[in-house]
Protein backbone atom coordinates (compact mmCIF):
# COMPACT_ATOMS: atom_id res chain seq x y z
CA UNK A 1 0.00 0.00 0.00
CA UNK A 2 2.79 2.41 0.90
CA UNK A 3 4.57 1.73 -2.38
CA UNK A 4 1.32 2.41 -4.26
CA UNK A 5 0.86 5.75 -2.44
CA UNK A 6 4.43 6.78 -3.18
CA UNK A 7 4.04 5.82 -6.84
CA UNK A 8 0.74 7.72 -7.11
CA UNK A 9 2.33 10.81 -5.55
CA UNK A 10 5.30 10.61 -7.88
CA UNK A 11 3.06 10.32 -10.94
CA UNK A 12 0.91 13.25 -9.90
CA UNK A 13 3.83 15.55 -9.01
CA UNK A 14 4.82 16.53 -12.59
CA UNK A 15 1.19 17.31 -13.40
CA UNK A 16 0.93 19.72 -10.47
CA UNK A 17 4.22 21.40 -11.33
CA UNK A 18 3.47 21.92 -15.04
CA UNK A 19 -0.13 23.04 -14.79
CA UNK A 20 0.16 25.42 -11.83
CA UNK A 21 2.18 28.23 -13.48
CA UNK A 22 0.14 28.03 -16.73
CA UNK A 23 -3.12 28.63 -14.88
CA UNK A 24 -1.59 31.51 -12.95
CA UNK A 25 -0.74 33.55 -16.09
CA UNK A 26 -3.21 36.19 -17.28
CA UNK A 27 -2.99 38.85 -19.99
CA UNK A 28 -3.23 42.44 -18.67
CA UNK A 29 -6.62 44.17 -18.88
CA UNK A 30 -5.10 47.40 -20.19
CA UNK A 31 -1.76 48.84 -21.36
CA UNK A 32 0.68 49.94 -18.64
CA UNK A 33 0.48 53.47 -20.09
CA UNK A 34 -2.44 55.07 -21.92
CA UNK A 35 -5.74 53.61 -23.05
CA UNK A 36 -6.66 51.23 -25.85
CA UNK A 37 -10.15 51.13 -27.37
CA UNK A 38 -11.92 49.50 -30.30
CA UNK A 39 -15.11 49.98 -32.30
CA UNK A 40 -17.12 48.06 -34.88
CA UNK A 41 -20.17 49.14 -36.91
CA UNK A 42 -22.61 47.87 -39.49
CA UNK A 43 -23.98 50.39 -42.02
CA UNK A 44 -26.55 49.74 -44.72
CA UNK A 45 -24.46 52.01 -46.96
CA UNK A 46 -21.14 53.84 -46.59
CA UNK A 47 -21.55 57.55 -47.38
CA UNK A 48 -18.45 59.76 -47.10
CA UNK A 49 -19.12 63.49 -47.21
CA UNK A 50 -22.21 62.94 -49.34
CA UNK A 51 -20.53 60.48 -51.72
CA UNK A 52 -21.59 56.83 -51.86
CA UNK A 53 -18.71 54.40 -51.31
CA UNK A 54 -20.30 50.94 -51.32
CA UNK A 55 -23.80 50.95 -52.78
CA UNK A 56 -24.73 48.46 -50.06
CA UNK A 57 -23.75 46.89 -46.75
CA UNK A 58 -20.58 48.16 -45.07
CA UNK A 59 -18.73 46.66 -42.11
CA UNK A 60 -16.47 49.19 -40.41
CA UNK A 61 -14.21 49.17 -37.39
CA UNK A 62 -10.95 50.30 -35.85
CA UNK A 63 -8.56 50.60 -32.91
CA UNK A 64 -7.36 53.68 -31.03
CA UNK A 65 -4.56 54.24 -28.54
CA UNK A 66 -4.30 57.44 -26.51
CA UNK A 67 -2.10 58.76 -23.75
CA UNK A 68 -2.53 61.84 -21.59
CA UNK A 69 0.33 64.33 -21.79
CA UNK A 70 -1.15 67.27 -19.87
CA UNK A 71 -4.20 66.61 -17.71
CA UNK A 72 -7.36 68.04 -19.32
CA UNK A 73 -5.48 69.90 -22.05
CA UNK A 74 -3.40 67.50 -24.20
CA UNK A 75 -3.99 63.87 -25.17
CA UNK A 76 -1.94 62.26 -27.94
CA UNK A 77 -3.54 59.50 -30.00
CA UNK A 78 -2.98 57.17 -32.94
CA UNK A 79 -5.43 54.82 -34.61
CA UNK A 80 -6.50 52.81 -37.62
CA UNK A 81 -9.90 52.27 -39.21
CA UNK A 82 -11.15 50.04 -42.03
CA UNK A 83 -14.24 49.57 -44.21
CA UNK A 84 -15.20 47.51 -47.22
CA UNK A 85 -15.72 49.31 -50.54
CA UNK A 86 -17.54 48.33 -53.72
CA UNK A 87 -18.45 51.37 -55.79
CA UNK A 88 -15.09 52.12 -57.43
CA UNK A 89 -13.99 48.57 -58.13
CA UNK A 90 -11.68 47.96 -55.17
CA UNK A 91 -12.52 46.22 -51.95
CA UNK A 92 -11.13 48.01 -48.89
CA UNK A 93 -10.33 51.36 -47.31
CA UNK A 94 -7.74 51.36 -44.54
CA UNK A 95 -7.06 54.64 -42.74
CA UNK A 96 -4.24 55.61 -40.39
CA UNK A 97 -4.32 58.73 -38.24
CA UNK A 98 -2.74 60.47 -35.30
CA UNK A 99 -2.96 63.78 -33.51
CA UNK A 100 -3.63 65.74 -30.35
CA UNK A 101 -6.90 66.57 -28.60
CA UNK A 102 -8.04 68.22 -25.39
CA UNK A 103 -9.69 71.26 -23.86
CA UNK A 104 -8.66 74.83 -24.68
CA UNK A 105 -7.09 76.58 -21.65
CA UNK A 106 -9.15 79.29 -19.90
CA UNK A 107 -12.32 78.12 -21.68
CA UNK A 108 -11.97 74.40 -20.97
CA UNK A 109 -15.63 74.11 -19.91
CA UNK A 110 -16.78 75.26 -23.33
CA UNK A 111 -14.19 74.67 -26.05
CA UNK A 112 -12.20 71.62 -27.15
CA UNK A 113 -9.86 70.97 -30.06
CA UNK A 114 -8.57 68.12 -32.21
CA UNK A 115 -5.71 68.42 -34.72
CA UNK A 116 -3.96 65.69 -36.68
CA UNK A 117 -3.12 63.95 -39.91
CA UNK A 118 -5.12 61.24 -41.71
CA UNK A 119 -3.89 58.86 -44.42
CA UNK A 120 -6.42 57.13 -46.69
CA UNK A 121 -5.12 53.82 -48.01
CA UNK A 122 -6.73 51.36 -50.47
CA UNK A 123 -4.94 48.00 -50.14
CA UNK A 124 -5.00 45.92 -53.29
CA UNK A 125 -6.37 48.73 -55.43
CA UNK A 126 -5.07 48.89 -58.97
CA UNK A 127 -3.15 52.01 -59.94
CA UNK A 128 -4.99 54.79 -61.72
CA UNK A 129 -3.55 57.03 -64.43
CA UNK A 130 -1.89 60.05 -62.85
CA UNK A 131 -3.63 62.45 -65.23
CA UNK A 132 -7.06 60.83 -64.80
CA UNK A 133 -10.16 62.64 -63.73
CA UNK A 134 -12.02 61.31 -60.71
CA UNK A 135 -14.30 59.33 -63.07
CA UNK A 136 -11.22 57.48 -64.42
CA UNK A 137 -11.05 59.07 -67.88
CA UNK A 138 -8.04 60.64 -69.58
CA UNK A 139 -4.45 61.02 -68.46
CA UNK A 140 -1.28 58.99 -68.76
CA UNK A 141 1.15 57.20 -66.49
CA UNK A 142 0.20 55.63 -63.16
CA UNK A 143 -0.46 56.99 -59.69
CA UNK A 144 -1.62 55.45 -56.43
CA UNK A 145 -5.11 56.18 -55.09
CA UNK A 146 -3.86 56.86 -51.54
CA UNK A 147 -3.90 60.39 -50.19
CA UNK A 148 -3.22 62.46 -47.07
CA UNK A 149 -5.42 64.93 -45.19
CA UNK A 150 -4.46 67.42 -42.52
CA UNK A 151 -7.35 68.24 -40.21
CA UNK A 152 -8.40 70.38 -37.27
CA UNK A 153 -11.65 70.85 -35.39
CA UNK A 154 -13.14 72.90 -32.57
CA UNK A 155 -16.04 71.74 -30.41
CA UNK A 156 -18.41 73.94 -28.39
CA UNK A 157 -20.24 72.55 -25.35
CA UNK A 158 -21.93 73.94 -22.24
CA UNK A 159 -24.71 75.49 -24.32
CA UNK A 160 -28.42 75.56 -23.37
CA UNK A 161 -30.34 72.28 -23.75
CA UNK A 162 -27.01 70.39 -23.96
CA UNK A 163 -26.55 71.55 -27.55
CA UNK A 164 -23.16 70.70 -29.00
CA UNK A 165 -21.61 72.38 -32.05
CA UNK A 166 -18.40 71.57 -33.92
CA UNK A 167 -16.43 72.89 -36.88
CA UNK A 168 -14.11 70.66 -38.94
CA UNK A 169 -11.50 71.72 -41.50
CA UNK A 170 -9.60 69.32 -43.73
CA UNK A 171 -6.95 69.94 -46.38
CA UNK A 172 -5.27 67.54 -48.80
CA UNK A 173 -2.41 68.66 -51.04
CA UNK A 174 -2.99 65.75 -53.47
CA UNK A 175 -6.50 64.33 -53.07
CA UNK A 176 -7.76 60.97 -54.31
CA UNK A 177 -5.35 59.37 -56.79
CA UNK A 178 -3.05 62.37 -56.17
CA UNK A 179 -4.53 64.41 -59.01
CA UNK A 180 -6.16 67.36 -57.20
CA UNK A 181 -5.98 69.22 -53.91
CA UNK A 182 -9.05 70.07 -51.85
CA UNK A 183 -10.32 71.81 -48.75
CA UNK A 184 -13.28 70.61 -46.73
CA UNK A 185 -15.37 72.61 -44.24
CA UNK A 186 -18.09 71.11 -42.05
CA UNK A 187 -20.35 72.51 -39.33
CA UNK A 188 -22.22 69.94 -37.25
CA UNK A 189 -24.54 70.01 -34.25
CA UNK A 190 -26.32 67.57 -31.94
CA UNK A 191 -28.97 67.95 -29.27
CA UNK A 192 -30.75 65.42 -27.04
CA UNK A 193 -34.53 65.26 -27.37
CA UNK A 194 -36.00 66.17 -23.93
CA UNK A 195 -37.58 63.29 -21.97
CA UNK A 196 -36.57 60.72 -24.61
CA UNK A 197 -33.54 58.46 -25.19
CA UNK A 198 -32.94 60.00 -28.61
CA UNK A 199 -30.42 62.52 -29.93
CA UNK A 200 -30.87 64.58 -33.07
CA UNK A 201 -27.80 65.51 -35.11
CA UNK A 202 -26.93 67.07 -38.44
CA UNK A 203 -24.27 68.80 -40.46
CA UNK A 204 -23.42 70.76 -43.58
CA UNK A 205 -20.13 70.31 -45.42
CA UNK A 206 -18.51 71.97 -48.41
CA UNK A 207 -15.83 70.45 -50.62
CA UNK A 208 -13.76 72.70 -52.87
CA UNK A 209 -10.95 71.63 -55.20
CA UNK A 210 -8.90 72.69 -58.21
CA UNK A 211 -11.09 70.43 -60.35
CA UNK A 212 -14.25 72.43 -59.68
CA UNK A 213 -15.18 72.58 -63.36
CA UNK A 214 -18.59 70.87 -63.35
CA UNK A 215 -17.11 67.70 -64.81
CA UNK A 216 -15.61 65.88 -61.83
CA UNK A 217 -18.19 66.16 -59.07
CA UNK A 218 -16.02 68.40 -56.88
CA UNK A 219 -16.99 71.80 -55.58
CA UNK A 220 -20.26 70.73 -53.92
CA UNK A 221 -22.18 70.80 -50.62
CA UNK A 222 -23.25 67.77 -48.60
CA UNK A 223 -26.00 67.65 -45.97
CA UNK A 224 -26.74 65.13 -43.23
CA UNK A 225 -29.48 64.79 -40.61
CA UNK A 226 -30.10 61.85 -38.30
CA UNK A 227 -31.35 60.45 -35.01
CA UNK A 228 -29.50 58.09 -32.67
CA UNK A 229 -30.04 56.22 -29.41
CA UNK A 230 -28.45 53.52 -27.24
CA UNK A 231 -30.04 50.18 -26.34
CA UNK A 232 -28.82 46.71 -25.34
CA UNK A 233 -25.27 48.02 -25.05
CA UNK A 234 -25.24 49.18 -28.68
CA UNK A 235 -25.62 52.50 -30.49
CA UNK A 236 -28.37 52.65 -33.12
CA UNK A 237 -29.26 55.30 -35.66
CA UNK A 238 -30.68 56.27 -39.01
CA UNK A 239 -29.61 59.24 -41.13
CA UNK A 240 -30.42 60.97 -44.40
CA UNK A 241 -27.74 62.47 -46.64
CA UNK A 242 -27.95 64.51 -49.82
CA UNK A 243 -25.82 66.79 -51.98
CA UNK A 244 -26.26 69.96 -54.00
CA UNK A 245 -24.22 71.31 -56.92
CA UNK A 246 -22.84 67.83 -57.47
CA UNK A 247 -21.88 67.19 -61.10
CA UNK A 248 -19.86 64.61 -62.95
CA UNK A 249 -19.46 63.22 -66.41
CA UNK A 250 -21.79 60.25 -66.78
CA UNK A 251 -22.82 60.42 -63.09
CA UNK A 252 -26.43 60.00 -62.02
CA UNK A 253 -26.48 61.98 -58.78
CA UNK A 254 -29.56 60.11 -57.53
CA UNK A 255 -28.03 56.64 -57.64
CA UNK A 256 -24.22 56.76 -57.58
CA UNK A 257 -21.75 59.16 -56.01
CA UNK A 258 -23.89 62.05 -54.75
CA UNK A 259 -27.66 62.35 -54.38
CA UNK A 260 -30.12 61.19 -51.71
CA UNK A 261 -29.43 58.28 -49.36
CA UNK A 262 -31.07 56.88 -46.21
CA UNK A 263 -28.66 54.88 -44.05
CA UNK A 264 -29.22 52.79 -40.94
CA UNK A 265 -26.46 51.65 -38.60
CA UNK A 266 -25.61 49.86 -35.37
CA UNK A 267 -22.25 50.14 -33.58
CA UNK A 268 -20.40 49.05 -30.47
CA UNK A 269 -17.35 50.38 -28.63
CA UNK A 270 -15.00 48.47 -26.36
Amino acid sequence: MLKKLILASALSLPFVITTGPANAFEFPDKPPVGELSANVSYYTNYIWRGEEQTGGMSIQGGFDYSVNLVETYIDAYVGTWAANLNTNGFGMELDYYGGFTGAIPLVEDYLSYDVGILYYDYPGASSQHSGDNVDGTGGSGTQGMEFLEWYGSVGISGLPYDLGISYYFGYSPTGFAQNYDYTYHNISAEIPVPSTPFTLYGGVGFTDSDLDDNTTGYGFTDYLVGVSTSAFGLDWGVQYTTTSDYAGTGVDADTTAGGDHVVGYVSASF
